[in-house]
């Protein structure tokens, strides 16, 4: 195969690759004789079906199993051929089929910029002690205990810690809270059978703590000013008034720590071998806690000492990455005011790109001079998980779509982004932080 690659500017470059008619060739009769060896035709015995025939039936699949399979192999002599250039997006290949019957494929591809690294061996980072003190696990042990709670009823008036189950109904200015606002409000409206923890509550602050003193039979008005950034934007502000009914008053009743707490989850232990177990998971999630510390650590300041020019397209398609993780984590957590100002957040969010994917390039540049690679088995292993993740039940498919879709070099690179700041945080200067 013909491959050549010429650099346009500091951070592109031109492949154009050119498969003759008798490589193209070599290839669909390797694809086609792989489909004989398990395609039925009506005629003919398995695998005796003529070359012709199982080129009409199957086209359509030989023609999508060509395109990769052309796309996976000039990708991977392109690089063989060009060690010394950086690929980080092979872009979006054009295929043409002259009529000599050879392919010819052109891409735009994106590559590392040059840059000189900085010093990256023996990085100072500082971790927390992964050592976990008595304290530790048993406070684990009384969260699982609290986990495990019951909530009986109890004849007396709640008080904090309770539940209270109630039949509540809500207005505004007199008016069932759904007609103040001419639309359906959900649980705004009123529920009944609610069950009510008799602690700060920051959806509706205030309403626990007026259903305190309240016990079985007793009713209540309970006005609540709400949240500026309630989510229901006609509620923003308002004054509701909760028009509330005790049911029931529950207490909460946590089992003691016992070998018998722990009976299904972990049978047969004693309580010396369950602390034990609990001891080790709690050090375990230290040691990764720190880990992705010391990862944390090790990018930032790799960052504070690069400074080098990077692709414009590149950067706003990364930025809106970077956008779309800020905003999703920030209605995750309850803060839907975040997406009101896109612009604006977009503009904040470009220097974090710029940071992140310069690291990216010095990464990829450090696997180069330490020899860093991926093998085949971690490639599989690591679609295998996506597959999994993806709820992909036929791996091959999977697989063949991630190589359709130009995917398969970012994974291989985020492979090697992972094993590089592995081998940087084992080699830094680690300094534990006193408690």
């Amino acid at each position: 195969m013909d491959i050549s690659i010429n650099k346009t500017s500091d951070c592109q470059a031109t492949l154009t690759a050119t498969a003759s008619a008798q490589e193209v060739s070599a290839m669909k009769d390797s694809i086609i004789a792989t489909y004989s060896k398990s395609a039925r035709i009506p005629g003919f015995r398995p695998g005796k079906a003529p070359k012709s025939v199982i080129a009409k039936r199957y086209a359509s699949a030989i023609a999508e199993e060509m395109d990769y399979r052309i796309k996976s192999d000039v990708q991977e002599q392109a690089l063989e051929q060009n060690p010394d250039m950086k690929v980080l997006d092979f872009g979006t290949p054009s295929v043409t089929n002259n009529e000599d019957g050879s392919t010819t494929l052109t891409s735009t591809l994106t590559i590392v910029p040059d840059f000189e690294l900085p010093e990256y061996m023996g990085i100072e980072v500082s971790v927390p002690s992964t050592e976990v003190s008595d304290d530790e696990v048993q406070e684990t042990l009384q969260k699982y205990a609290e986990s495990s709670a019951r909530h009986e009823v109890v004849e007396r008036a709640g008080a904090k810690g309770d539940i209270a189950v109630i039949d509540f109904k809500t207005t505004i200015e007199g008016k069932p809270t759904a007609e103040y606002c001419g639309k359906p409000v959900g649980f705004m409206e009123g529920r009944d059978g609610h069950w009510m923890a008799l602690e700060e509550d920051s959806f509706v602050p205030g309403l626990p703590e007026g259903l305190i003193g309240l016990s079985a039979g007793e009713s209540k008005d309970i006005v609540v000013t709400m949240k500026e950034d309630f989510p229901i934007s006609d509620l923003a502000g308002k004054e509701v008034t909760f028009s509330c009914t005790v049911k029931e008053v529950r207490e909460k009743q946590v089992p003691e720590i016992t070998e018998e707490l722990f009976a299904t989850a972990l049978p047969g232990k004693s309580l010396d071998e369950i602390k034990d177990i609990v001891r080790e998971n709690l050090k375990s999630n230290k040691e990764r806690a720190n880990d992705e510390a010391k990862a944390d650590q090790i990018s930032e300041k790799l960052a504070d000492q690069l400074s080098f020019a990077l692709p414009s397209d590149l950067v706003e398609r990364e930025n809106d990455n970077t956008v779309q993780r800020k905003v999703y984590a920030a209605i995750q957590a309850g803060n839907y005011d975040i997406a009101k100002d896109m612009d604006a957040l977009r503009a904040d969010s470009v220097k974090e790109t710029e940071r992140n994917l310069r690291v990216y390039f010095a990464l990829q540049e450090i696997a180069a001079k330490e020899n860093v690679t991926v093998t085949d088995q971690e490639l599989l292993e690591a679609m295998s998980r996506m597959a999994e993740q993806a709820q992909e039940k036929n791996l091959k498919n999977f697989i063949r779509k991630m190589y359709r879709e130009n995917r398969v070099t970012g994974i291989r690179l985020s492979i090697v982004t992972s094993k590089v700041l592995d081998l940087l945080a084992r080699n830094a200067k680690v300094t534990v932080k006193e408690d």
